[in-house]
């Protein structure tokens, strides 16, 4: 199913299943340049079809694209966010974010003063400064006053299509929702990433690492290892954090290890 929900912002589309109120809710955000699209695969795994699925594009991709407007920043996205469970009606739920969705969800997780959230997967999301070359591209870019060219012959072309597109399939569906994403909400995202994951000083440079490391909400951090950098992973040990790798996936892992992180994830949120 589709809906088209109305947030203060504009109108946010939204990808769902049959919604119930007598069972569980699972609510998946997605990355930076993504859409919705990335989870695809959990509409078609019968396993799931007992949950209430919600699956925004969030404002300013995908097929929430059309919305203009300015404030792109991190901690509207997730005002954002609880607008779309408010009008949804769900009281409790568990949440699932990737990359820039999992650094949203961690936010998510971290102003839910109603502890409505029970249970939290983060797909690597921006724990620590070590796997930030993406948005180090854009903030240079930015400077050079050349991120229109960056992000169109560089990211999404050059890197996206031609590199990654040939190791990950998973790639080139990324490529398409990112024909679909506004560059103003891209890069204002990636300049708000770069700056929290340089925020601190020692080892562990990441606002948003700290902040997930704090929450108490049950949570675990799923990780392909083609991918996260090793002092990430070490950044989960020192933390005594929990993690779960995923052999031989990219930074996809829902979807180049479909059928095992799918596995995984009814077998964490079943789990007391």
């Amino acid at each position: 199913m589709e809906s088209i929900i109305q947030v203060n912002a504009g109108e946010v589309f939204l990808r769902h299943g049959e919604i119930l109120s007598d069972r569980d809710t699972l609510l998946f955000i997605h990355g930076l340049g993504e859409s919705g699209r990335c989870f695809d695969e959990v509409f078609r795994d019968e396993r799931f079809s007992d949950f209430n699925i919600l699956i925004p594009d969030m404002l300013g991709y995908g097929r929430s694209s059309d919305a203009r407007d300015e404030d792109y920043s991190l901690n509207a996205q997730v005002n954002r966010i609880w607008e779309i469970i408010d009008k949804t009606g769900v009281k409790e739920l568990d949440v699932i974010g990737h990359s820039l969705g999992g650094d949203l969800t961690t936010l998510l997780c971290n102003s839910d003063k109603e502890g409505m959230i029970e249970k939290y997967v983060n797909i690597e999301g921006d724990v620590t400064q070590y796997d930030d070359f993406i948005t180090r591209d854009a903030v240079e870019a930015e400077k050079n006053n050349n991120f229109e060219n960056w992000f169109v012959d560089r990211y999404m072309n050059d890197l996206v299509l031609n590199q990654w597109g040939k190791a990950f399939p998973s790639c080139l569906r990324y490529y398409e929702s990112l024909k679909l994403c506004q560059p103003q909400a891209f890069k204002a995202n990636a300049l708000e990433l770069y700056e929290l994951k340089n925020a601190l000083p020692g080892k562990y440079k990441s606002q948003l690492g700290k902040i997930y490391a704090s929450l108490t909400v049950s949570k675990v951090f799923c990780y392909g290892t083609k991918s996260i950098d090793e002092r990430s992973i070490q950044f989960l040990r020192d933390n005594n954090l929990r993690f779960e790798e995923f052999t031989e996936a990219g930074h996809w892992v829902m979807i180049d290890q479909a059928e095992e992180f799918y596995s995984f994830l009814l077998e964490f949120l079943s789990a007391k």
